[in-house]
């Protein structure tokens, strides 16, 4: 099952990144069986310590680690580099060219108006 995600520039729930979180983590708990009964709560609140880390041997989202812990910044949007390399090494092998370079281009877009 692909997650087709929505933006949202008026959630609060916005990452880093510029994921909407309530979209997103809804769609992981329906495909991913270990959040049935453990609800994501969303990259900011969890400090980007979210569970498709573990299956890259990391313990932190590459992006929200770059961003806050080593820029200081409240957002990606706030980053002279956007999008940066990082955009580009993380794409969903689930989506197709096409469908992950319009979804940069949507959660710049939405980074931009922060």
């Amino acid at each position: 099952m692909q997650v087709k995600l929505k933006y949202n520039s008026m959630n609060k729930d916005i990452s880093v990144c510029g994921i909407d979180c309530a979209i997103a983590c809804e769609e992981c708990n329906k495909i991913h069986e270990e959040f049935f009964n453990n609800p994501c709560k969303g990259c900011n609140d969890m400090e980007g310590k979210i569970f498709w880390t573990k299956y890259l041997g990391l313990d932190t989202c590459p992006m929200y680690h770059c961003c806050v812990n080593e820029k200081q910044l409240k957002h990606c949007g706030q980053c002279a580099e956007l999008p940066c390399e990082i955009y580009f090494n993380t794409k969903d092998p689930s989506l197709s060219d096409k469908e992950f370079k319009q979804g940069i281009q949507d959660r710049v877009k939405i980074l931009k108006n922060l």
